[in-house]
């Protein structure tokens, strides 16, 4: 984050800052944090909360800036069209399934969006379900990394079922090599070093060997 952007942030609410926070930095978004009113001068953008907005709007006049205001249901869209993505028409989800944990990333269309680790895939699905609430997209595509040498037949039913629940399109991906270099055509963090989750990424942007669509 630079100290001077185009895009300035005024939000009161700490919650909602630190949801703010974390949802830009995983999408690399350039932005100031509102300090005085010259912050405001050679600002395009405005994102701000209900009740920072009452006190900016008493001292300073709004009328070239574009105001966004933010709230914790709407945050999330927010930022991601700022970074130019007004419709999201595709989650996909990169799924490398480990021993004890299963790994995950999640892009809305081409934008790096969440990723982490989870011990069940029923966790994975309150993840999903909640982000895809939001965002409402057009279709949601789980990836699941699987080889020959693999033990995926054991956690195909209840990958299954979620997809069936969730009206999800579920693709096998051969994981294979899939710790070697990551595309860099997505918008968001490229400096991930963990090898799981960088498979997982890899997994995303693969072709399938089956899918099934519900």
């Amino acid at each position: 984050m630079r100290s001077a952007s185009s895009n300035v942030v005024a939000i009161c609410d700490p919650k909602l800052m630190s949801m703010f926070r974390s949802f830009s930095e995983l999408v690399d978004l350039d932005y100031a944090v509102f300090e005085s009113y010259e912050s405001l001068r050679e600002a395009s953008t405005l994102l701000v909360d209900d009740e920072c907005l009452e006190l900016i709007k008493k001292n300073y006049d709004l009328s070239k800036v574009r105001v966004m205001r933010v709230s914790e249901d709407n945050v999330l869209v927010s930022v991601l069209e700022l970074v130019g993505v007004s419709r999201v028409e595709a989650l996909v989800v990169g799924v490398d399934p480990g021993n004890t944990l299963i790994n995950y990333v999640i892009f809305a269309n081409n934008v790096l969006l969440s990723y982490g680790s989870v011990k069940k895939f029923s966790e994975l699905a309150e993840v999903l379900d909640k982000i895809k609430g939001l965002l409402r997209p057009e279709k949601v595509v789980v990836k699941v990394g699987v080889s020959p040498a693999g033990f995926w037949e054991s956690f195909m039913p209840e990958i299954l079922r979620i997809a069936e629940e969730g009206r999800y399109s579920l693709v096998l991906v051969d994981e294979s090599s899939t710790t070697d270099t990551c595309p860099t055509t997505y918008i968001g963090r490229k400096d991930i070093k963990n090898p799981d989750l960088r498979a997982c990424i890899n997994i995303a942007f693969r072709e399938g060997l089956l899918r099934l669509t519900y």
